[in-house]
């Protein structure tokens, strides 16, 4: 069980709560889409545990990333001219360059040139992958940026998407790395699908067997069929926010699925969803279908007094949530438990031990990181994420060993 004070330690990342400033330290932040950004371009606003930032993409292409106060007035950066590789703040002229350093101070009249040098500001190193602006908000020296397999893919085989959701960002994880769910919640769009996955609805209970991993830990959703059969659907979980996710049919060549919930606040995450895939173009279908409904979902997902625009007379005909994407399915739920769900109140079973070990391992490396140790997620050991995939399919039985699944 999660006592309220756990679950304010595991929730708040604002206001230099112990959470926040862990996850600003010692983790990469997936901050704005890259096709945002345009060279001599508007910047733009990205909020991230509770504090205004602004990215820009400078003249020679470079991402720039500060904090969104001028260090002058704290007039928002959004408003800078963008030019020369620099921002000019409008107020008083103020130039910053893309490194941090202040070049120009038009209204001081006492030795400007010295007392530019004087300012401090405030930026983070950044690097971009997968179409995502990758952040880190730290103090000291970066570790080292990720170096996931789709990082460094071509724009046709690893595509970005995220929508901000009203709910804390452990709800996020939390239902990225249930699989208890997939039978029940998306069993309209699994019971048209010939895929692996679809198979799941045979058996609605699940067995979960877990291997931990320096960087987290791997979760096998397994259940058994009618003839002893066994479909495996195994879930990578990646300290603190990531979630891989199994193609949907075993084989190699299929696209696949990152799920990162990033905390904007206490109350918001953004969901940012990463489609790749290693060997060839993805599905354009995928690719045009999320980025179509997802701006939709943001105003139903919201809309509690309509009941998130659940739709009764679909339940009638035979759908079993109400809702058509099975994206909107996972956010409905996800949203419909309130800004920060009280975790002390919950009633868990067998099937929820993929979330108890989420919650044990956050917790016990937030406790590590205020005693002043570097959790084993942190540790340069545990940052080759290089080889990292989920996987899933079909075993002859139940107690066949689904760590060798092909990954």
């Amino acid at each position: 069980m999660t006592t309220r004070e756990e679950n304010e330690l595991l929730t708040r990342v604002e206001n230099g709560a112990a959470m926040g400033r862990m996850l600003r330290q010692l983790y990469w932040v997936p901050a704005v889409l890259s096709s945002r950004l345009e060279a001599d371009g508007a910047p733009v606003r990205v909020k991230l545990f509770g504090d205004r930032f602004v990215a820009y993409r400078s003249t020679d292409g470079r991402v720039g990333f500060l904090n969104e106060g001028c260090p002058h007035r704290g007039v928002s950066l959004a408003l800078a001219r963008n030019e020369d590789n620099a921002l000019r703040c409008i107020f008083h002229g103020w130039k910053i360059s893309i490194t941090g350093e202040v070049l120009e101070v038009p209204n001081e009249v006492s030795n400007p040139e010295c007392f530019r040098k004087t300012v401090p500001v405030k930026r983070y190193p950044a690097v971009e992958g997968a179409g995502l602006v990758w952040v880190w908000l730290g103090t000291g020296d970066a570790p080292p940026a990720p170096n996931f397999e789709w990082m460094n893919l071509p724009p046709e085989q690893a595509y970005a998407c995220g929508l901000e959701l009203n709910s804390n960002w452990v709800q996020g994880v939390e239902a990225t790395i249930d699989s208890s769910h997939i039978a029940i919640l998306h069993q309209s769009h699994l019971s048209n699908s010939a895929s692996d996955m679809a198979a799941t609805r045979i058996n609605t209970a699940v067995r979960y067997q877990f291997e931990d991993t320096s960087y987290g830990f791997r979760a096998a959703a397994l259940r058994e069929g009618a003839s002893g059969e066994c479909v495996a659907r195994v879930t990578e979980f990646i300290m603190p926010y990531y979630g891989l996710i199994p193609p949907i049919n075993t084989g190699k060549s299929q696209d696949r699925t990152v799920i990162i919930a990033v905390p904007v606040d206490d109350t918001h995450l953004i969901q940012w969803y990463i489609f790749y895939n290693t060997e060839r173009p993805l599905d354009s279908i995928k690719r045009t279908q999320r980025a179509d409904t997802w701006p939709m979902a943001g105003g139903i997902v919201d809309s509690a007094d309509q009941i998130w625009g659940q739709n009764r007379r679909l339940m009638k005909h035979g759908n079993h949530t109400g809702y058509t994407d099975i994206v909107v399915e996972d956010f409905v739920t996800q949203v419909s438990m309130g800004p920060i769900v009280d975790r002390s109140e919950e009633y868990l079973c067998s099937a929820d031990q993929a979330i108890v070990r989420f919650r044990r391992q956050l917790l016990q490396a937030v406790r590590a990181f205020e005693a002043g140790d570097i959790p084993r997620s942190a540790r340069p050991e545990a940052r080759d994420y290089s080889q990292i995939t989920a996987t899933g399919g079909r075993m002859a039985s139940i107690d066949d060993d689904w760590r060798v699944l092909p990954r």
